[in-house]
């Protein structure tokens, strides 16, 4: 089935019919079969643009992300550090008695 008013070509999928399993041959044609809807006016290059824009930009989420990780991270490193290279002060008073 072709519609070149809107330059928009649909065809059907004859792998669709063999892959259904119908028993009752009348029940068969009540099922909607699957087309495929392919845009002729839309370039190779402008439907890769669009891909990759498309996934360029969960990418970029994904990245932005794993820099706060990493930052989050050495912000605790940097902490456990801190602690770790805490001394405590020990004064012994004058009844013997420990202060920290």
């Amino acid at each position: 089935m072709e519609c070149l008013k809107g330059r928009i070509i649909i065809r059907e999928n004859p792998l669709f019919e063999k892959s259904t399993h119908v028993s009752d041959p009348s029940e068969q044609e009540s099922y909607l079969e699957v087309v495929f809807i392919m845009m002729a006016d839309v370039t190779a290059e402008a439907a890769m643009a669009e891909m990759e824009r498309k996934i360029n930009f969960p990418m970029k989420t994904v990245e932005e992300r794993d820099h706060e990780i990493a930052a989050l991270k050495d912000q605790m490193k940097a902490c456990e550090t801190a602690k770790s290279n805490k001394t405590l002060v020990v004064k012994a008073d004058d009844k013997g008695e420990v202060e920290l």
